[in-house]
């Protein structure tokens, strides 16, 4: 009775123990939320204005004004850009993400993977692994975001690919985010009547050149600050279970111990009623 007395005050000092983690985890993730949520909602403004600009620019011109509307008919297959965390205890993000891309990328594609827990995940993969921004875990600084956007940009324009897809966790609120497949490039052009009324100054060219890599760029940072914010969202949810369960667990375990401890001292009780007997 004594062993099992200890044995359960052990296991109530190490749940206690995670219990305390979990829940500075929880606070931490919380906060963390909170910034790339207001991050995110200040970009959403801007790439508003900046789609609609596109959009408009993009009904008045034909194919031969740009090729960003253009499908890369030649290229093999599409490049997939795949957001994961670096991070681990964020619940199931990862593999909502994994099996995502079970279902959508094929052999003839090519998977450019960032973070970790990715890059871990597809190391032995059958698929075809673009490790060139393997070393990026954050994307608080905005010349590493701007690279990856350049690099996407780049790879379509030189005809590698087909299509530029962004695979990314939306997030729709705190407790609901879900994998997207978001398709980058090639953008699509619908004519408008009300198109051919716009004067463009300098030129219709000029401007193409000039914003559709701006909104292109911009596009990428947005899925990247959303993906950022789902994560930590992932996270706190998951540390906000994990505290629950380890408070369900320390109830039970105190009602055991209280059990085990009334018990014992019945026991003792009975063993010194049986020696005053005796006597």
């Amino acid at each position: 009775m004594a062993q099992q007395l200890i044995a359960i005050k052990s296991r109530i000092k190490s749940v206690s123990s995670v219990l305390k983690i979990t829940k500075a985890m929880g606070l931490v993730s919380t906060v963390k939320v909170n910034r790339w949520k207001n991050r995110m909602l200040s970009n959403r403004d801007y790439i508003d204005e900046l789609e609609e600009m596109a959009s408009s620019l993009l009904s008045s011109c034909n194919v031969k004004d740009t090729p960003f509307v253009v499908t890369n008919s030649e290229a093999k297959g599409n490049l997939y850009l795949l957001i994961t965390s670096s991070l681990g205890l964020c619940g199931s993000y990862n593999t909502n993400l994994f099996k995502f891309v079970e279902e959508i990328v094929t052999s003839d594609d090519t998977l450019m993977v960032i973070g970790k827990k990715g890059l871990a995940h597809y190391e032995n993969s059958d698929l075809h692994i673009n490790t060139d921004f393997s070393e990026y875990s954050s994307f608080q600084n905005d010349d590493d975001v701007r690279k990856i956007g350049d690099y996407l940009v780049n790879a379509y324009l030189n005809h590698e690919y087909k299509e530029i897809h962004i695979i990314y966790t939306h997030y729709k609120n705190s407790i609901t985010f879900s994998p997207m497949d978001f398709t980058l490039l090639p953008l699509h052009s619908e004519q408008s009547e009300d198109s051919k009324y716009i004067i463009y100054e300098p030129d219709k060219k000029a401007i193409i050149d000039k914003l559709i890599p701006m909104y292109l760029s911009s596009t990428v940072h947005t899925k990247l600050l959303e993906a950022e914010l789902s994560e930590n969202a992932s996270r706190s949810q998951a540390m906000d279970n994990a505290s629950d369960n380890a408070n369900d667990i320390l109830s039970d375990l105190s009602l055991e111990y209280n059990k085990a401890r009334q018990g014992k001292i019945t026991e003792e009780i009975t063993e010194i009623v049986a020696a005053s007997r005796d006597r």
